[in-house]
């Protein structure tokens, strides 16, 4: 019984270490390995903000056109009726 909470214990500890380290060796970051000012850490945040705007300028086109055209018909309604 008590070689089991060992095993548990130590096997528990191993893991909480390599979980600490796996950052260090893995460089999880894309631009954490480059140096400040590099033409790819600059290329990869301008992508990410590209990618980050890209719905929002999608949905508020969709939306402007979509809000154009109802206007204008209430305006082409309002034309119709008062002749």
């Amino acid at each position: 019984m008590m070689k089991s909470a060992k095993l548990k214990a130590t096997a528990t500890m191993m893991l909480g270490a390599i979980v600490a380290a796996a950052p260090r060796i893995a460089n999880a970051c894309a631009t954490c390995g480059l140096s400040e000012g590099d033409h790819a850490a600059n290329a990869y945040r301008d992508s990410v903000l590209f990618m980050m705007a890209s719905p929002y300028a999608l949905f508020g086109t969709v939306g402007g056109v979509a809000y154009f055209v109802y206007r204008r018909s209430q305006r082409q309604d309002r034309n119709s009726t008062n002749k």
